[in-house]
């Protein structure tokens, strides 16, 4: 039986369904998985978003305070800590399902050490998000203006030397780093209550930042330190090289320590009982190595 194509308005004929084109039935088809380049350019934007907003609010904060010589305070600690959770939140939402929205070097590499991520991928991921760290930084020089952020600091994270020593600002940073790292993966697991990840983790970091600021400026974030770093550089201020070591190594060995904490306390027993919260039957490690795309910093 032959079928009778409609024509449309406009001349033509109406076009046949896509599963006449393609053979698969609508219900059948499946969406393709992300590609390399879309996971990337999730991370650039991502982090990029991250740096502009959270490291941008300290600048801005800094900006305003030079003109009404405010001193600072925890109002002004709260609302940037405000600012991170909300841009954390967002990004993690509008790419988790892309890249799994890690957002975070020192996140990307704790799931590789557990497992849960592919080793192949840890490259790539790096160079997305400390690229668009820089690039979000950059975008902090061109809302604020160059003298005015250099002024206010550029969103560049700092301990003083004067009072704190390079081991203790490392420690600092590798313990926030190994709080926010240990929750990103608690509320990843399969077990955790569906669709919450994303507020649990900026909340997290909106915690940490009130305790960890005032002492370490909370950075908890390779790629947010290196990017306001590299920019308040170009643009021509003042950096701290010593201290460089002391962020990167205390974040990524505390997210790395926070990674295992969690893998080590959160694993099924085979035992579980039946009236436990747990899963009678423990979760075999490859399914469990595939929520990957369920992260974020």
């Amino acid at each position: 039986m032959f079928r009778i194509r409609r024509r449309l308005t406009g001349g033509g004929e109406e076009p046949r369904p896509l599963w006449l084109v393609t053979g698969v039935p609508r219900a059948t088809r499946m969406a393709a998985p992300p590609t390399t380049w879309q996971k990337l350019a999730a991370e650039f934007l991502g982090t990029g978003f991250l740096v502009f907003v959270g490291a941008g609010s300290a600048a801005a904060t800094g900006v305003i305070a030079a003109g009404t010589k405010a001193p600072f305070s925890l109002a002004e600690l709260g609302m940037i800590s405000f600012a991170f959770m909300l841009v954390i939140v967002g990004a993690v939402y509008a790419i988790g399902h892309i890249s799994g929205g890690h957002i975070n070097p020192a996140v990307t590499l704790s799931l590789a050490v557990s497992g849960k991520f592919s080793w192949r991928e840890v490259p790539g991921y790096w160079a997305a998000q400390l690229a668009g760290a820089i690039a979000g930084a950059a975008a902090i020089y061109l809302t604020l203006g160059r003298l005015a952020t250099i002024t206010a600091g550029g969103g560049v994270t700092a301990y003083n030397p004067a009072t704190m020593g390079f081991g203790r600002g490392l420690l600092i940073e590798a313990l926030g780093t190994f709080i926010l790292v240990f929750v990103i993966f608690g509320v990843i697991d399969h077990r955790a209550v569906p669709g919450w990840a994303p507020m649990a983790i900026g909340a997290i970091v909106f915690a940490v930042i009130i305790v960890v600021g005032p002492a370490t400026g909370a950075a908890i974030n390779p790629a947010r330190y290196l990017g306001a770093v590299f920019m308040m550089k170009a643009f021509g201020g003042n950096v701290l090289w010593s201290q460089v070591p002391a962020y990167l190594i205390g974040e990524l060995i505390g997210g790395v320590l926070g990674g295992l904490a969690w893998v080590a306390i959160g694993r099924v027993r085979a035992d579980a009982a039946l009236t436990s919260l747990a899963p009678s039957e423990p979760v075999p490690a490859a399914m469990d190595g595939e929520r990957i795309q369920e992260s974020t910093s």
